[in-house]
């Protein structure tokens, strides 16, 4: 079937409300076997709808489209509790709660008329989000869904020309964009409770909440840092990498050229109370831990590099330096005097050891400087 026909399929399905099972698009060269999308463990069929792990079969869905979204005195869905994905784009806040991203996995979504991407594993926790807009393509955003399997994690794919994308890096595995990369929106997991005190307008997606009596999404795979990892995960993830406990929490961070990498322990950030300042690659970043999960990374610029940094601000959080500038933890300047310069995001995500060491097998890991 035409490119053009599997769309008008997926679309009338999509209509009716159905769920799908996800059909594969073409696999481009197979000189990395990991990469490849013939050698991923897991083949979806054409049709049926389900897809087996470790034997338990679940259905797959299309991805979470433009969700409703209610303010925060609506929220009667959330608990303070609950853990959300949180993103903010050009000062307009939005919270994502994972018990209901992971009945999707992956968001299209609008924020302020700017297009985003969201993806979400709560195999690996890994959590991302991104500008799905790339060159050839500026005029139009891109759209994706759950392609496969592969680096531990899942694999997406726009309906767009079919690329084969990694979720968390915004990175082209392979296909027609290959190769090419989206612009990294922030993200911090969080509880509820911990972003509203620093976003009190933040919306939050809607959902009831019986999505919490499903059976996906429930139990020992439904915790961050749980220890299950199905088979289909595990066969194509470095398990042999234990420099750090498989489950371990970490925050992974690329350098500007993208060929070096470093794994930031959630332990780690925790002992540091302070902004951490760390060298790596010929640059320096910015991390500090905020609540049980969220990590603020930014990367400065030469001519900031040795400036000091440390946290002025809970609610709102606020990072400083002596010349009087003042940022948000997305790296925004909020002052009116001093340095007003939007700090760079560091290119990284939250997740689990295994899965950032079956990506970036030659990874280092960060210690106490």
């Amino acid at each position: 079937m035409s490119f053009l026909g599997k769309s008008f399929a997926l679309l009338v399905l999509f209509s009716l409300g159905v769920s799908v099972g996800i059909y594969s698009p073409f696999s481009g060269s197979d000189t990395d076997a990991q990469l490849s999308a013939e050698s991923q463990d897991v083949q979806f069929p054409p049709r049926g709808g389900t897809l087996a792990l470790d034997g338990r079969r679940r259905f797959i869905y299309l991805p979470l489209n433009n969700p409703g979204v209610v303010p925060v005195s609506l929220a009667s869905h959330m608990k303070p509790e609950d853990l959300i994905a949180g993103v903010s784009v050009d000062g307009k806040a939005r919270a994502y709660p994972l018990w209901i991203l992971v009945a999707y996995h992956v968001v299209n979504d609008t924020l302020d008329g700017a297009p985003i991407m969201l993806a979400f594993c709560e195999i690996c926790s890994g959590a991302s989000s991104f500008r799905p807009v790339v060159e050839g393509f500026e005029d139009n955003s891109l759209s994706f869904q759950i392609h496969g399997i592969a680096r531990g994690t899942f694999t997406v794919y726009d309906y767009q020309t079919q690329t084969v994308w990694s979720p968390f890096t915004g990175r082209t595995l392979e296909g027609k964009l290959n190769p090419a990369r989206m612009d990294r929106i922030p993200l911090i997991v969080e509880p509820w409770g911990d972003w509203v005190k620093r976003f009190p307008d933040t919306d939050v997606v809607f959902a009831s909440t019986k999505f919490k009596e499903r059976e996906h999404g429930r139990g020992e795979n439904n915790l961050i840092g749980a220890e299950y990892i199905p088979d289909g995960f595990a066969n194509v993830a470095n398990m042999d990498d234990v420099r750090l406990a498989r489950n371990a929490l970490v925050f992974g961070v690329t350098n500007l050229k993208g060929d070096q990498s470093i794994a930031f322990p959630l332990d780690l950030l925790e002992k540091h109370e302070d902004v951490l300042k760390y060298r790596f690659a010929d640059e320096v970043y910015l991390l500090k831990k905020i609540g049980e999960f969220g990590v603020v990374a930014l990367r400065l610029d030469e001519d900031q590099e040795e400036r000091n940094f440390q946290q002025v601000g809970d609610s709102p959080f606020r990072l400083g330096d002596e010349s009087g500038g003042l940022w948000d933890e997305f790296g925004k300047a909020v002052n009116e005097t001093g340095e007003q310069r939007d700090l760079a995001v560091a290119d990284g995500y939250f997740t689990e050891w295994y899965e950032w060491v079956s990506g970036y097998p030659e990874s280092e890991i960060a210690d106490s400087p």
